[in-house]
């Protein structure tokens, strides 16, 4: 696999970034939730697709590709991924795929003790980057596969 395989996240998901809000639910059906703000949406959820959409400033800001934590109801993407990554991967298969991550980063959670939630960053051509989390000390699940628009 290459490098270039990240690029894919793009197309892989349901929505491109920087869709309208308006034109979610034209486009994948009626939302299992729709979180607003003010009377303005702020966020679909697709458990049933597996993916929960972010938006900001009325367009789509992120789409999370679900990996079945409890947090989100056991929801999973069974979509394909680039490269042949699948949600129910352990971490060390995105570095084998796609190569070192361009940033990375580890926040301290409050449970367990000195436990992480380690992030890998893989910025793309197009103004956006794929984020891949995973918590310390027991690194066998992704718990987060995010598309997100970056600042240009």
């Amino acid at each position: 696999m290459s490098r270039a395989d990240v690029e894919g996240f793009l197309e892989a998901a349901p929505v491109p970034l920087g869709l309208p809000a308006a034109e979610v639910e034209p486009r994948l059906g009626k939302a299992a939730r729709v979180l607003e703000k003010d009377g303005h949406p702020i966020g679909f959820e697709y458990p049933d697709r597996g993916v929960w959409l972010v938006v900001e400033d009325g367009t789509v800001s992120s789409v999370s590709f679900l990996v079945g934590a409890a947090e989100t109801g056991a929801a999973r993407f069974t979509g394909a991924l680039p490269g042949g990554l699948a949600v129910t991967d352990a971490p060390s298969r995105v570095a084998e795929l796609y190569g070192p991550p361009d940033r990375s980063e580890e926040v301290p959670l409050p449970r367990p003790p000195h436990a992480k939630l380690v992030l890998a960053f893989y910025a793309l051509r197009a103004p956006a980057t794929v984020t891949f989390a995973h918590r310390t000390p027991a690194p066998d699940r992704l718990d987060r596969i995010v598309l997100s628009r970056r600042a240009v």
